[in-house]
């Protein structure tokens, strides 16, 4: 069965039939009833609605021969022909292909004839925003002040393309767009109608493919019956398969793709992501669906009675109340309003995976992150300013369920992980079921012994000169000795001096330099030392004559995010240690840095230095915020002395 046929045969005859659409109906039924016809009508709304279909319903009930309260009986000759098309009194135009004045003016000489038999002359006008201006005027005046006997019956998607001085000679009817529920009723309906086996869950997979419109709905439905086979006996139409056709994503996938955005999982989104972007799911209609979902979750969190807004079943209406109890109502609408505000990037965006990635990636980490008002309110109430009472929960935790075996037992989730490797000094032979290897050749691996670390340091240049070796204090020699943990023998010349007979001279280094060898080799670790290396990349570096490196972040360009994760204290010992390798005999410090004007800071206020930070790091009140906030001192001013005390503000 082709969709002209499925269509023309559950095509509405009456109101009662249009879908969704009730406030239309009852509005003409009563205005049929109470003899209240009006002379033009427009009706708007997205495709496949009910616009024309209305039009002729209204067409039929004008000129039906017994109505019935407003509805046409749809078994005279005048309904028989309406429906069929063959009306001489009810005439439809497609206004795409007769927008011209030529044929405007042919429909203002034809009103001047009386109907041949019904009581009224219709023009039904489809897409009539097609229409030229040309056009418009031609019919502005028949429009006004038509004959009594006629009546103009318009449809349109896009009303700001029609004069305004149309839409005002004209009663306009807004059509809703239609709620999944109410198509997976008429769906439902058609599938019994003509036996099709259906589950309930695919019906609600073309329903919100469809977009709110029956018509697309009905083509799809079609199109999965020509798939699936759904006329023969036995067969039957799954949410799979609407889901492999058309690419939308499934009810378990989208699920699990919000858990993860609100559980603050990124290595779990993108699991997910990866998975549907590999199946071949439309990543734009899968963030459309991500926001829909995740407004849902906030609907169904705050209003009492959410059923009304929600176009769910109950069983998806109990599961989203569930989730939204267990979250902060708060955290899912910084994450709504997160993806909203991409929205219309994410459209115009070449690579739609990259650019979502990159939107999953910011949304997670500013929705997760503790906000503002939630750190003063804490300052507030330990420094006694506000009550006890008013100190902010704890945040809520989801706990997320295991992935489903579904998602996880695709071929592109899960990568084998790499074979570990056996040292050993026995031949080892290796066989592949495709190219296979003599007998005779035998592959031997053995184990290398691990490098020393002094002589890393005699690899970068040639073995020093004597006087060539470089005189330190014995401290600072003894300190080398102990961060290198290396065991060697010293040459003490006095007792102030020694010579390290493996450590050349040091070649004068900018700061610049300095800075590129220690991200190099930062990058050289793991991925974590990567981003360290980034952030460290956006800081300036200076050099003392103590040989210390001093890395300075200007607040500016660098979030606090960024500062945080280098002030940690493991990663600072890090950055330490990789510093101590290139450079034994130096120190690493990060610092702020402290522009030249002094504009930058408020009158009265001085920039504290290292040794005041960390003081002010130990101050009771200050440690007890950092411990009950997760947070770290990064900046500090302090005003001039007063009255021989000082106060500090941090931030």
């Amino acid at each position: 069965m082709s969709y002209q046929v499925l269509a023309r045969k559950w095509r509405p005859q009456t109101f009662a039939e249009v879908v969704g659409q009730e406030h239309i109906g009852r509005t003409l039924k009563n205005a049929i009833q109470q003899n209240r016809i009006g002379h033009a009508y427009l009706f708007v709304g997205s495709r496949g609605i009910g616009k024309t279909t209305s039009a002729r319903i209204f067409a039929k009930a004008l000129n039906c021969r017994n109505p019935q309260q407003g509805e046409p009986c749809c078994q005279c000759d005048n309904c028989l022909e309406i429906a069929q098309g063959n009306s001489l009194d009810v005439i439809e135009i497609d206004g795409a292909s007769h927008n011209k004045v030529e044929d405007i003016r042919d429909i203002r000489d034809s009103v001047m004839y009386s109907p041949s038999k019904s009581r009224f002359k219709i023009y039904i006008i489809d897409e009539v925003h097609m229409l030229s201006t040309a056009a418009w005027n031609a019919l502005l005046k028949t429009l006004e002040e038509p004959p009594e006997h006629v009546k103009f019956l318009f449809a349109t998607t896009e009303p700001h393309k029609v004069l305004a001085t149309i839409i005002s000679r004209c009663q306009r009817f807004d059509l809703r767009r239609i709620p999944v529920p109410l198509i997976v009723q008429r769906l439902r309906q058609i599938a019994d109608g003509e036996k099709v086996r259906v589950e309930d869950q695919a019906l609600a997979a073309i329903a919100r493919a469809a977009d709110g419109g029956m018509r697309d709905a009905q083509s799809i439905f079609d199109q999965m019956i020509a798939f699936c086979g759904g006329l023969r006996e036995g067969e039957l139409i799954r949410e799979q398969d609407v889901i492999e056709v058309f690419g939308i994503a499934s009810g378990t996938e989208l699920r699990e793709l919000a858990l993860a955005v609100l559980g603050n999982d990124l290595n779990r989104a993108m699991l997910v992501l990866q998975a549907m972007s590999d199946s071949g799911r439309d990543l734009e209609r899968l963030f459309e669906d991500l926001i829909s979902y995740i407004r849902n979750v906030m609907i169904a969190s705050l209003c009492q009675d959410a059923s009304r807004f929600l176009e769910v079943s109950s069983s998806e209406l109990a599961e989203l109340q569930s989730l939204g109890k267990a979250l902060d109502s708060q955290l899912v609408q910084r994450v709504l309003q997160g993806l909203v505000a991409q929205e219309w990037g994410f459209r115009s965006a070449l690579n739609k995976r990259i650019y979502l990635e990159v939107v999953l990636c910011r949304v997670i980490n500013e929705a997760h992150s503790v906000q503002i008002d939630e750190v003063m309110t804490q300052l507030n109430v330990l420094s006694g300013i506000l009550p006890r009472e008013q100190m902010p929960e704890p945040r809520k935790q989801l706990i997320l369920p295991p992935l489903p075996a579904e998602i996880l037992s695709r071929p592109s989730i899960t990568t084998p992980a790499p074979p570990e490797r056996h040292l050993s000094t026995e031949p080892l032979s290796i066989e592949h079921p495709e190219v296979k290897i003599p007998e005779e050749q035998n592959f031997t691996v053995e184990e290398e012994p691990a490098p020393d670390p002094a002589v890393i340091l005699l690899q970068e240049e040639e073995l020093p000169k004597e006087e060539e070796l470089t005189h330190v204090p014995q401290d600072e020699a003894v300190a080398f000795q102990k961060s290198a943990d290396l065991d060697m023998d010293i040459e003490f010349l006095d007792d102030a001096h020694v010579v390290l007979p493996v450590l050349p001279a040091q070649p004068e280094s900018s700061p610049e330099q300095l800075l590129e060898r220690l991200c190099s080799a930062l990058q050289k670790k793991s991925s974590a030392h990567q981003d360290l290396a980034g952030i460290l990349c956006s800081f300036i570096p200076s050099l003392d004559e103590n040989r210390t490196l001093t890395l300075s972040y200007d607040q500016r360009k660098v979030s606090e995010h960024d500062v945080r994760l280098v002030l940690d204290p493991k990663n600072l010992a890090l950055l330490k240690k990789v510093y101590k390798s290139i450079h034994p005999l130096g120190n690493l410090v990060i610092d702020r840095w402290n522009p030249a004007s002094s504009e930058e800071l408020k009158p009265g206020l001085r920039q504290v230095n290292l040794e005041e930070m960390e003081k002010l790091a130990e101050d009771p009140f200050v440690k007890l915020f950092n411990e009950s906030m997760g947070t770290t001192v990064i900046d500090a001013r302090v005003p001039a002395q007063h009255n021989g005390h000082k106060e500090s503000r941090t931030d």
